[in-house]
């Protein structure tokens, strides 16, 4: 079984050796403007999530200080 699936993973995963270009890659050159990294699946639902609850801290902050502000003597 493993030489079957070596052998399944080798014919139709993997190039002939030296089939590869020749580059020097990105390791001393900069990648150039295209280039750009996103957050992944579901970055977009992270970040609103994210903001959300910034949103509902900074409201309960807002609340608790009113809250005390509205106890003190005048």
């Amino acid at each position: 079984m493993r030489r079957l699936i070596r052998r399944r993973t080798e014919d139709h995963y993997f190039d002939a050796p030296g089939t590869a270009p020749v580059t020097t890659g990105i390791l001393y050159d900069p990648s150039g403007g295209t280039a750009a990294v996103s957050g992944g699946r579901h970055a977009r639902i992270r970040t609103a999530a994210r903001r959300a609850a910034a949103l509902a801290a900074g409201a309960g902050v807002v609340a608790g200080a009113l809250r005390v502000r509205s106890r003190l003597p005048s």
